[in-house]
């Protein structure tokens, strides 16, 4: 079993004001509880708005680095702000929330390009399929889009 923490997400009131307002402390106690209570990977996700995101997500994670190395789960629809965090990264991170929504089919090269594991949802723009069939379908053509990437980037590196 892989155990994520998912605390340092600043949708929530307290880590978003401690995003904005750069608080290190903060940030670094919320990793170490996690890492002392049995989290194998951290989530990172800065719940900022777009403009912002880049430069917010890469705080995080050099922030968090700074107290652990455990492997981080970079949380984020926005590929400017996983392209710009991917770059500090020391080990290679999860992609969180991954999905076959087109707004979100963005980050699939990132994804390729480091080997990144992926956390993906099973919703399309057609929302969640009603069973399990028709979930797996979103999950296979996912596959089948990071496989495609992963041989245009190999044939590139040739």
């Amino acid at each position: 079993m892989l155990i994520i923490g998912e605390k340092i997400n600043g949708t929530r009131k307290a880590v978003g004001k401690a995003v904005l307002d750069r608080d290190t402390a903060f940030i670094q106690k919320l990793a170490l509880d996690q890492v002392n209570a049995g989290a194998d990977v951290l989530d990172v996700n800065a719940g900022t708005e777009a403009t912002r995101e880049p430069d917010d997500l890469l705080w995080l994670v050099e922030t968090v680095q700074q107290v652990t190395d455990k492997p981080l789960s970079l949380d984020s629809p926005n590929p400017k702000a996983l392209a710009h965090a991917v770059t500090a990264v020391r080990v290679t991170p999860f992609i969180n929330s991954i999905s076959g929504e087109a707004h979100r089919l963005g980050s699939l090269p990132i994804v390729a390009e480091r080997q990144c594991k992926v956390l993906a949802l099973a919703i399309d723009d057609n929302g969640i399929p009603k069973d399990v069939e028709g979930r797996m379908v979103v999950l296979l053509d996912l596959d089948n889009l990071l496989e495609r990437d992963r041989d245009v980037i190999a044939q590139a590196a040739a």
